[in-house]
């Protein structure tokens, strides 16, 4: 698959998860939130109701959707963060009040997260 090369393409794809959670049909509904719930590094943009967190292995590829990501046996976080930090000009980094936002996000979700390090970028 080929990585996004625009904030653009970065939205659309943020659009893609926030359809798969808001109109909660399976199986797209749970694999959304699994993909957040598995996340370690996310771009974040804030909205009416708090922040939303988007996972950086799916966003960084181009046009992606549940079927894609899963038949991209070459998935990788790591190519997608450099390619996010390269559209975004900044790196993704701990911030304890976007970490805060992100568990409280994931309870509204109805789930709990695992404890380790996560990165964030701010959309």
């Amino acid at each position: 698959m080929e990585f996004v090369k625009s904030v653009d393409e970065i939205r659309q794809n943020m659009k893609t998860l926030d359809s798969y959670i808001g109109r909660r049909m399976e199986p797209e509904y749970s694999y959304a939130l699994s993909l957040i719930q598995r996340g370690a590094c996310f771009a974040t943009v804030k909205s009416e109701d708090g922040y939303r967190f988007y996972p950086s292995r799916f966003i960084g590829y181009a046009h992606n959707d549940r079927n894609k990501h899963q038949n991209n046996p070459e998935k990788d976080g790591r190519k997608t963060n450099r390619v996010i930090f390269n559209i975004l000009r900044q790196e993704a980094s701990p911030q304890l009040e976007l970490e805060a936002a992100y568990i409280k996000y994931c309870e509204q979700l109805g789930f709990t997260v695992h404890h380790k390090e996560r990165k964030y970028w701010l959309l």
